[in-house]
C-alpha cells in the first residue's frame, strides 16, 4: 500500500511540475478573460495559455503545436464547437477536448460528448474547482487511453501502481480490469471478477442502472457512489467513468477510477454531528434544537390538534457546586444530569443542553397541558435524588419553566423568550419548582415588544424631547445648574414616564444612542445659554449604567463637547452609585479619564444603602447627589435626619459638594440650609420644564431666591416671583425626578 501511495504523489508531483499546453477558442474577449482567471486559480496547474476567436486557424495551429488541452466555445460565428471538434479529430488531433457553452442542452450535450468532447461544462455554473476537476478528469481520461493504446504494459504499469480503484469493462459491462488497489478495497481476486457484471460492486442495482444511462447518454459520469464489497460490507467512493474508445472513435468499453472515501465520509459525519451536538453531555445543542423547534410550530400551524410543550430547565446551585467541588465534578454532574432527563422523557421527546447550566426539552405531541406539568414534576423527584460523584454526594434540583404551544407563536426565539422568562419565576417562587407561562404574562410580553418597536420608531422619528429643571444653590438663591431629563411623546400614548421606556432601552442596548442624542443636545442648548448671557448656569446629564460600562464614554464626550464647543468645566455628569460600585477599578479609571477632560462627577441616588461609605473617599467625583427617598422625611423623621446630616458632614469633610433631590418643602429647605448643604433640587423650586419656559423664567430672574436667616421660609423679590413660586407649590407632580 505505501509502495502505491509513494508512486501516485510522484505522479501528482510531475503533473505539477509540468507546464500545460492550452488552447482556447472562444470569440467573446470577457469570456477569454474569465477563463484565464479561472485556470490561473488552479493552484497545482502551469499553462500557457492560447487564445484564437475563430475556428479557421485552428487546425493549423493545431498542426503546428503539441496541446495538452482544448476549450472550444460551442458557439463560434457560422460554426459550433461541435463542428471544429469533428474537424480536429478528424484531422488526427488526439488531446482532450472541453466545450464550453453558454446554455446547457441536453442534445447538444450528447452529441458532443459522442463526437469525443472530454466534457461539457455550462459557463455559468463554472468555478475554478469545477473546471479544475475536468481538466483533471480530461487530463487523467486521455493519459489512460494513451497509455492503453500506446503500450499494454505501460497501462497495466498505471493501473496496477494506482492507489485509486481502476476498472475497465467491455461493451457488455464486464469487467476486463481489475487493479491491485480494487483487489485490496473489494477484497476480491482479480480472476474472482473478470467477465463479471460490474453491477456486482455496486451496492444499489439502481444506483448501477442510473450510472450506466448516464455513461451511455453523456459519454461519462462522475460523482459519489456507495459500493460493495465480497463480504457484503459497503463503502463510500468517488467514481469518475466515461466511454473507452478505440482509436476509430468507437466505443470499446468504459473506465473507471474510483478512491474510498469512507473515512472522509465518516469524518464529514463527525463534524455534522459536533455542530449540531453539545460535546460534554452527546445532548442536541441550540442549533439542533431549534430546527426541531421550528418543525413542530410548522406542525401545530398545519394541524390545531398537535399540541408541543417547551420546558427551560436551570440548575439550582450549580455553581455553587462548582466553585466549591472543581469543574471536574461539575462537568461529571452535567453529564449524570443529562442521562437523568432523558430518562423522565418520551422517545420522541428532546432534550438539549443549552450551554451551562441550562438545559431545554421539546415535548412533542402532547395530549393535553397536563401531561408537561407530569413530565416537570418527574424531573423535579429526579433531580431531587443525590448524585454520588468521585465521593461526593451532591444534592441540587432544577428551576423549570414551560410553555405550551399557542397560535401566536410563529417562531422558535419568542417560545424560549417565555419559557425563560416564566422560568425565572419559577425561580423566585422557591428552587426545584416549575412555573407555566400564562396569557398575562404573553400580553406582557406582547406589549414589551411593542414598546421595543415604538422605542425604535421614537429613535429615527426624533420624538424624544428634553426637559431641564433647576438646581439651586442654598446660599444665595441663584440658580446654578439645571439637570437635563429626557421625556418620550409618543404619538398615541402621550408622554410616557421614563421609568417606562429607559429600562427597556438599558436591556436592548438603545440607551446608548439615545445617551449619545441626550448629551449633544443638552450640551446644544446649554451652549446657546452661554453665548447670551447665562453662562454661570451649569449642566447636569445622567448616564446610564450601559452607557458608563462603554468603553468609549470618554471619547464620546470629548467628540460631542469638540462639535457643540461647550465648555467641560460647566459639564457635569450624574452616575449613580449602584453603577459606579458595579467594577470600582474600571469605574475609577473612567471616572479620572472623565475628570482629566474638566468634567465634574456627581454620584446620582446617594444614600440608598448600595455602597460602603468607605468607598466614597476612593472615587474622583467632585459631588453627590441625596436621593429623594431621603429628602422626603427628613423634616419627620429623626431617623432620616440623622442619616442626611451625616452624609452632608461626611461628603463636607471630603471636600465634595451635596445637592439635595425632590426638596418639594419649607421645612425640608430650611433644615437643607440649617445643616449647610450646598445645592437643592425639586418641585419647591420647580418643576422639569421645557427650555424655552426656563430661558423666560432665567430671563426675568424670577427664579433667584432670597434664602432668610431668620425666617423658616423662602421669600421672593418680586409679586411675580411669588405667584410663580405658589403656581408650582399647587402643580406638584408626583413622579418624573429621574431620567
Amino acid at each position: 500500500m505505501a509502495r502505491i501511495q509513494k508512486i501516485h504523489r510522484g505522479m501528482e508531483k510531475v503533473m505539477s511540475k509540468k507546464k500545460l499546453k492550452i488552447l482556447l477558442v472562444d470569440d467573446d474577449e470577457d469570456d477569454y478573460v474569465i477563463t484565464k482567471d479561472l485556470l490561473s486559480e488552479i493552484r497545482w496547474m502551469k499553462f500557457d495559455l492560447y487564445w484564437e476567436k475563430t475556428h479557421e486557424n485552428v487546425l493549423k495551429l493545431l498542426n503546428d503545436n503539441q496541446f495538452d488541452l482544448c476549450l472550444f466555445d460551442y458557439r463560434l460565428g457560422s460554426k459550433t464547437g461541435l463542428d471544429l471538434l469533428q474537424e480536429v479529430v478528424k484531422n488526427g488531433y488526439k488531446g482532450p477536448v472541453i466545450i464550453l457553452t453558454g446554455q446547457g442542452d441536453y442534445e447538444i450535450d450528447k452529441e458532443v460528448m459522442k463526437a469525443g468532447a472530454s466534457d461539457y461544462l455550462v459557463k455559468e455554473q463554472i468555478c475554478s474547482s469545477l473546471l479544475e476537476r475536468s481538466i483533471r478528469h480530461a487530463l487523467e481520461r486521455k493519459r489512460t487511453e494513451e497509455a492503453l493504446v500506446a503500450s499494454k504494459d505501460y497501462a497495466e504499469n498505471l493501473i496496477n501502481s494506482s492507489i485509486d480503484m481502476i476498472i475497465a469493462t467491455n461493451t457488455d459491462r464486464l469487467i476486463t480490469e481489475f487493479n491491485p488497489a480494487a483487489q485490496m478495497v473489494f477484497e476480491y481476486n482479480k480472476y474472482d471478477v473478470l467477465y463479471k457484471p460490474f453491477r456486482i460492486l455496486f451496492a444499489d442495482a439502481n444506483e448501477w442502472q442510473h450510472i450506466n444511462r448516464k455513461i451511455e447518454q453523456k459519454g461519462c459520469f462522475s460523482g459519489e457512489v456507495v459500493k460493495k464489497k465480497k463480504n457484503g460490507e459497503t463503502f463510500h467512493s468517488y467514481l469518475s467513468a466515461s466511454v473507452l474508445r478505440d482509436l476509430k472513435g468507437g466505443e470499446v468499453g468504459i473506465i473507471s477510477i474510483s478512491r474510498d472515501i469512507t473515512v472522509q465520509k465518516r469524518l464529514e459525519a463527525q463534524l455534522l454531528y459536533n455542530a449540531f451536538h453539545d460535546s460534554l453531555t452527546g445532548l442536541p445543542n441550540r442549533k439542533l434544537f431549534m430546527n426541531h423547534l421550528e418543525k413542530v410550530i410548522r406542525l401545530s400551524q398545519m394541524d390545531k390538534g398537535f399540541l408541543f410543550a417547551v420546558l427551560f430547565l436551570d440548575i439550582d446551585r450549580f455553581k455553587v457546586i462548582n466553585d466549591s467541588l472543581g469543574h471536574a465534578i461539575g462537568d461529571k454532574l452535567l453529564i449524570s444530569i443529562a442521562e437523568r432527563l432523558k430518562e423522565c422523557l418520551r422517545h420522541n421527546d428532546i432534550v438539549a443542553r443549552f450551554g451551562g447550566d441550562e438545559f431545554v426539552i421539546l415535548l412533542s405531541d402532547i395530549k393535553e397541558s397536563s401531561c408537561a406539568k407530569v413530565i416537570a414534576e418527574k424531573i423535579l423527584n429526579k433531580l431531587k435524588e443525590p448524585f454520588c460523584l468521585d465521593g461526593h454526594s451532591v444534592f441540587t434540583g432544577t428551576s423549570i419553566g414551560i410553555v405550551l404551544s399557542e397560535e401566536y407563536y410563529d417562531r422558535p426565539e419568542d417560545i424560549l423568550r417565555d419559557a425563560d422568562t416564566v422560568m425565572y419565576r419559577a425561580k423566585m417562587n422557591g428552587r426545584s419548582n416549575y412555573a407555566m407561562f400564562d396569557k398575562e404574562m404573553h400580553a406582557h410580553a406582547v406589549k414589551t415588544l411593542q414598546m421595543e418597536a415604538d422605542l425604535q420608531r421614537a429613535i429615527v422619528n426624533n420624538e424624544f424631547k428634553l426637559y431641564y429643571q433647576p438646581i439651586v444653590s442654598l446660599a444665595d438663591g441663584n440658580i446654578t445648574g439645571v439637570e437635563s431629563l429626557i421625556r418620550w411623546e409618543h404619538p398615541q400614548k402621550g408622554l410616557v414616564s421614563p421609568a417606562e421606556f429607559i429600562p427597556l432601552a438599558e436591556e436592548t442596548g438603545m440607551i446608548e444612542s439615545i445617551g449619545r442624542w441626550v448629551i449633544k443636545e443638552s450640551l446644544s442648548q446649554s451652549k446657546i445659554w452661554h453665548n447670551v448671557e447665562y453662562s454661570n448656569v451649569s449642566l447636569s446629564v445622567n448616564v446610564s449604567a450601559r452607557q458608563f460600562r462603554s468603553h468609549n464614554l470618554p471619547e464620546i464626550i470629548r467628540r460631542i463637547l469638540e462639535e457643540t464647543g461647550m465648555d467641560s468645566m460647566a459639564f457635569d455628569l450624574e452616575i449613580t452609585e449602584s453603577t459606579v460600585m458595579e467594577d470600582m477599578d474600571r469605574s475609577i479609571k473612567t471616572l479620572e479619564e472623565l475628570n482629566s477632560m474638566g468634567v465634574k462627577i456627581m454620584l446620582d441616588d446617594f444614600g440608598t444603602g448600595f455602597s460602603a461609605i468607605n468607598n466614597l473617599r476612593f472615587l474622583p467625583v467632585n459631588g453627590i447627589k441625596m436621593d429623594l427617598s431621603l429628602t422626603k422625611d427628613i423634616a419627620t423623621s429623626p431617623g432620616a435626619a440623622t442619616i442626611a446630616k451625616a452624609i452632608i458632614n461626611m461628603a463636607h469633610g471630603l471636600n465634595k459638594k451635596v445637592i439635595a433631590e425632590g426638596v418639594e418643602t419649607d421645612a425640608q429647605l430650611e433644615f437643607l440650609r440649617s445643616h449647610n448643604c450646598d445645592m437643592a433640587q425639586g418641585y419647591l423650586f420647580g418643576r422639569p420644564m421645557p427650555a424655552s419656559e426656563l430661558v423666560r423664567i432665567l430671563g426675568k430672574n424670577s427664579m433667584h431666591y432670597k434664602i432668610s436667616n431668620d425666617k423658616k421660609s423662602v421669600s421672593t423679590e418680586h409679586p411675580f416671583e411669588r405667584a410663580l413660586l405658589t403656581h408650582f407649590r399647587h402643580h406638584l407632580l408626583p413622579h418624573n425626578y429621574a431620567s
